[in-house]
């Protein structure tokens, strides 16, 4: 006897929804296209379907065996003409749906690569209707943060630094000094 046990992790992510307002958007925004191009598709198979066949109905003794054989190449002219339309409004729907989602991406991307340089003087800008705004603005967040914290470091290192004696006693102090200077001098703010 063979028994399948579920390999599911305990925590697996379920599929939910994360931003109600986008996605049911989406979903509704897929729904209506394909609701429209069911509409089109339909009112076009009767009109076409109902000139064929009468037209077709006269000469069917001499072209048509079947009502199959007859029906067949207009029902694949129609078909194709709704894969092509669908296919169309799939593109456009994507298409919208990851400007907003990829377009905030690629800027993230382009911010934390600045960061990574050193450059803490970089913002991220998201437009006003993008998703991922409560993302951006958590990473403007850390940035600021971070760009601060680094002001303080290079703060508290001069007053330090005019804290050092001089002379002999003051040197290693003093290079250990500029070398922390120098770490943070690798930080634009």
């Amino acid at each position: 006897m063979t028994t399948i046990r579920e390999n599911r992790p305990q925590h697996q992510r379920r599929t939910k929804f994360i931003d109600r307002d986008f996605q049911v958007g989406l979903i509704l925004k897929f729904i209506l296209a394909n609701t429209a191009i069911l509409a089109i598709f339909g009112a076009t198979m009767y009109l076409f379907l109902r000139a064929e066949i009468q037209s077709n109905l006269q000469s069917a003794h001499a072209s048509y065996r079947t009502m199959g054989a007859m029906l067949l190449p207009i029902v694949l002219t129609l078909t194709l003409l709704v894969l092509a339309i669908l296919s169309v409004a799939i593109v456009f729907v994507v298409l919208y749906a990851s400007h907003r989602i990829a377009g905030p991406m690629y800027r993230f991307h382009h911010v934390l690569r600045e960061m990574g340089e050193g450059n803490l003087d970089v913002l991220t800008r998201i437009r006003e209707n993008d998703q991922l705004g409560e993302v951006a603005m958590a990473l403007q967040g850390a940035r600021d943060r971070w760009a601060n914290d680094v002001g303080q470091l290079r703060q508290l290192t001069g007053e330090l630094g005019a804290l050092l004696p001089t002379g002999e006693v003051g040197v290693p102090l003093r290079r250990k000094l500029d070398e922390v200077l120098a770490f943070l001098a690798r930080y634009r703010t």
